[in-house]
Formats: structure tokens, C-alpha cells, sequence
């Protein structure tokens, strides 16, 4: 099976780029369709101890409009076989799409419409024409959502946040965190943490919290912008509660996979951590 360009048509270029929160509106006469459809969704997945499932979101698309973070569980067999394949390939990301032969949309996710549906597990991702799974592992895994930990719309009037900003999230056991997506364009990061802070409550970990970096959040960089260490971070963006965090290693970064309506990295090769790109 082929990767997201199978999933959906690259986006048409926009006649205009003139939104001063940093989206895009597409030009009348091409409305905004309001209502989403049923399609497939790719989705990568986080922790071993608990499984999360973190949408790939494109903002030229209404079906794909949103950041979301899914608690599941798998089937026994299709989950061992994701563990074992990780264990042997600790440096790859791994993914989900849901079958064509079961298509939903992202509200029937969020409103428990959706509870189960079968799934491709894949080792390995690329950006490579619009974003594209390597390797299968699993043909056919029974996805069981059992809550949805975060769910958010898109919306072009709300700013970006002046400075970096992500949503951490774990089991108490493990501990991630996921970049607050906000306006085109923008960037999708993930992370493992080496271990899960010790300053928060395992009842808000599992819930999860928005905790803010000191980097301000533009320009935008064409690698992660958290090289591995310890940062001050503000709980909530309260400057009066600001604690230790201790980052790893980056398990996914892109500015591509159809996350922007123009990748503003898709020309720069590769770059140095961090090196920044004019954002329109």
C-alpha cells in the first residue's frame, strides 16, 4: 500500500496568503467546505506501556483539520508485534492508517461514534510525495480507542503562541510530548521523554498539560528545535510555575507530509537544528 498521497490529492495552490495569523484562505470562488467526510487517517503511535495515536493533520483539508491524540489499545497479537518490531528498530517511527474498507472522519472519533476499526501498522515514515509509510508490519490490527486525550480544531483567527509550546501527556510510566500545531505554516514534532517529570500529578500526566519553552515559536526551523537537555518550562505558560524538563531525542519532525499548504522546508535539504525559514 502506498502512502498519504493514496490517502489524498495534494491540496491546490492557494490565490492567497494574506491571513496575518500565518493561514491560509482559499481565494472565492472555492469555498471552505464545512462538513467532513469519511477517509482514511494516518496516525503515529507513541509509548509502549500505553499506546497514544497522534493525528497527522493538513491544514488544506477539512477532513485532516485537526490535532488529536487517541489513548488505544490493540489486539494481542497485532500489539506484540508492534513491541517486538520496536524493540529491534528503536530509531523508527511507527504508524497507522485505518483501512480503506473502514473510513470515518475525526468528529466520529471524538464523539465515540467510532470506538474500533482495522488498521495497517507500518515501521518507518517518509516526506517523500506528500508522505509515505515503508514498511508494514501488521495488515490487519483491531484499533480499540479507548479515550480521546486530545481533540482540537483548527481555527485561523486564534494567533500562534508567542513562544514554543506543547502538549505533554503520558501514563506515569512514559512520557511524550507533542507540539501545539497552530497556524499554517507550522511544523508536527513528537518526542519520548527520557522519564516522566516528577513535578506533575500521574492524574494530570494522563490527562495532559500544555507546557511552554523558552524559544519563541517563529521562525519556523526546518529540524526540531529541541536539541536534547534539560529546559526551564512554564506549566500552562505561568511564568510563577516554571520547572525542569528533561528532553530526548526527537522521534518525528517535518514541516512536509502535507502538513502545510506550501512545505517551507521542501527546497532547504538538510539543515542545521534549528535554522529558520521565512514564515508568510
Amino acid at each position: 500500500m502506498a502512502g498519504r498521497p493514496l490517502l489524498d490529492s495534494p491540496p491546490p495552490a492557494a490565490t492567497s496568503r494574506s491571513n496575518p495569523l500565518g493561514g491560509f484562505r482559499m481565494n472565492a470562488p472555492t469555498p471552505w467546505p464545512i462538513v467532513d467526510t469519511p477517509n482514511t487517517h494516518g496516525m503515529f503511535m507513541l509509548g509502549t506501556t500505553t499506546l497514544y495515536l497522534c493525528h497527522m493533520p493538513m491544514f488544506c483539508k477539512e477532513d485532516h483539520h485537526y490535532q488529536m491524540t487517541l489513548q488505544v489499545s490493540l489486539d494481542a497479537a497485532s500489539m506484540a508485534t508492534y513491541l517486538a518490531d520496536k524493540a529491534g528498530n528503536p530509531g523508527s517511527a511507527y504508524n497507522l492508517i485505518n483501512l480503506d474498507t473502514c473510513q470515518f472522519t475525526l468528529p466520529d472519533l471524538a464523539t465515540g461514534a467510532v470506538t474500533t476499526y482495522p488498521a495497517i501498522i507500518y515501521r518507518d515514515y517518509s516526506n517523500d510525495g506528500g508522505g509515505t509509510p515503508s514498511n508494514p508490519i501488521v495488515q490487519s490490527a483491531t484499533v480499540t480507542v479507548e479515550r480521546v486525550l486530545y481533540y482540537r480544531a483548527f481555527d485561523q483567527n486564534i494567533p500562534r503562541p508567542d513562544n514554543l509550546s506543547y502538549i505533554l501527556f503520558g501514563d506515569g510510566q512514559q512520557a511524550h510530548l507533542d507540539h501545539y500545531i497552530a497556524a499554517d505554516p507550522d511544523f508536527q514534532h513528537l518526542l519520548t521523554l527520557p522519564e516522566a517529570p516528577n513535578w506533575l500529578s500521574v492524574t494530570q500526566l494522563k490527562a495532559g498539560v500544555l507546557v511552554t519553552f523558552p524559544p519563541p515559536s517563529t521562525p519556523i526551523g526546518c529540524s526540531s528545535p529541541l536539541a536534547p537537555g534539560s529546559y526551564p518550562v512554564q506549566f500552562q505558560g505561568i511564568a510563577t510555575a516554571t520547572v525542569p524538563l528533561q528532553v530526548g531525542d526527537t522521534f518525528w519532525y517535518s514541516t512536509g507530509n502535507m502538513l502545510n499548504m506550501n512545505d517551507p522546508c521542501a527546497s532547504q535539504g538538510a539543515m542545521a537544528m534549528g535554522e529558520p525559514v521565512a514564515v508568510a
